[in-house]
């Protein structure tokens, strides 16, 4: 057939009203988002709220998909297109609807660690809530992604008898995946297990292996430890089952620091006690709650001072034991000198001589 009959035998005034119809829906359905978004919009100016900024941020995108997908479907039944676009469009839309979904969730993560939110921390009682939160986000993430692709494949008739096909050998299939997915399953499980027996939270300040830092992250696999320095530590959950670790943070925040000082017997006690408070009092890390000196151990050479005091949290336990002892012996050498700790030795040929 010549190239020219082939254009000239096209159905052009169908293939304009398709894009007519397809496009004003498309238009449609962005002006509906923007309106409603405009609304939202309008009531957060006039009474702000945490609810409207959280579903103005997570769901400004997907809902600009949505909508449209929405009016184009429901102008198949005016253009009365093949059915196998109405399977894409479908398809489409429960995705982009699972988006939507993962956005809620999201926005109802960000929604409750604001109202938790104290002085930026986190309490003993919310962090627990917040962990399981976090933890439940996920899952309920990968249910939605399952059940979305489950949809969709149902929704294709290919797929549906490809399905059926799959399901006959679904014995075999299982045995094998539920022996490549032993460690996968047991991290799942102890994941359920830190969800809510808790020996970690979000937010604690724990020490692992000798490494300190902070749970910046709980995932379905893994925990994320943001270290002192910025670094992080990927341990599997698993770990957490078989190793023992300090959680600093387990009830409560509040901490005591100590720091060590050894001190000739010469040395007066009462007045480091005095210049202790008197330190502690100046310094805006200290909660002005526990704040001592007390001599903790002697022997024959020295004896040993412990300062403690407290502080609201592991890094200000951390700083101002740093501060105190550098202060501290400051002092001590400074108007002291001769209490620090000596070894004292007995001449032997002067004690001979004498006797």
């Amino acid at each position: 057939m010549n190239l020219n009959k082939i254009i000239t035998s096209l159905p052009y005034e169908p293939i304009i009203t398709y894009s007519v119809v397809i496009l004003g829906s498309i238009l449609l359905g962005l002006l509906v988002r923007w309106g409603l978004f405009w609304l939202l919009t309008f009531s957060n100016t006039k009474k702000p709220t945490i609810l409207k900024a959280q579903l103005l941020k997570h769901l400004k995108k997907p809902a600009k998909f949505l909508l449209p997908f929405l009016f184009i479907y429901c102008s198949f039944a005016i253009i009365g297109l093949a059915s196998y676009w109405q399977t894409i469009v479908e398809s489409l839309i429960i995705i982009n609807f699972s988006w939507i979904l993962i956005a809620l969730l999201n926005a109802a993560e960000e929604i409750v660690q604001q109202k938790f939110t104290i002085d930026g921390f986190h309490q003993a009682k919310e962090r627990k809530v917040l962990t399981q939160l976090r933890f439940m986000k996920s899952f309920s993430i990968i249910i939605i992604i399952t059940i979305a692709i489950a949809v969709v494949l149902w929704n294709i008739p290919a797929a549906r008898k490809l399905g059926t096909t799959i399901l006959t050998s679904a014995g075999v299939i299982g045995i094998i995946a539920g022996v490549a997915a032993q460690k996968s399953l047991a991290n799942l499980i102890t994941g359920f297990q830190i969800a809510f027996t808790q020996p970690i939270k979000i937010d604690d300040e724990v020490v692992i292996q000798g490494e300190f830092g902070t749970v910046e992250d709980i995932t379905l696999t893994y925990v994320v430890i943001k270290t002192w320095d910025w670094r992080r530590l990927v341990i599997p959950l698993n770990f957490f089952n078989d190793n023992s670790f300090v959680n600093w943070t387990f009830s409560s925040r509040e901490l005591i620091g100590s720091v060590f000082i050894s001190v000739d017997y010469t040395f007066p006690v009462a007045k480091l006690r005095t210049k202790l408070i008197a330190l502690l009092n100046d310094n805006l890390l200290w909660d002005k709650k526990i704040g001592e000196l007390l001599v903790t151990k002697s022997d024959d050479r020295a004896m040993e001072l412990r300062c403690t005091f407290s502080a609201k949290n592991a890094s200000d336990v951390w700083t101002l034991r740093c501060q105190m002892r550098e202060q501290l012996i400051g002092f001590i050498q400074e108007n002291y000198p001769d209490s620090l700790p000596k070894l004292r030795q007995v001449d032997e040929f002067k004690k001979s001589k004498n006797e």
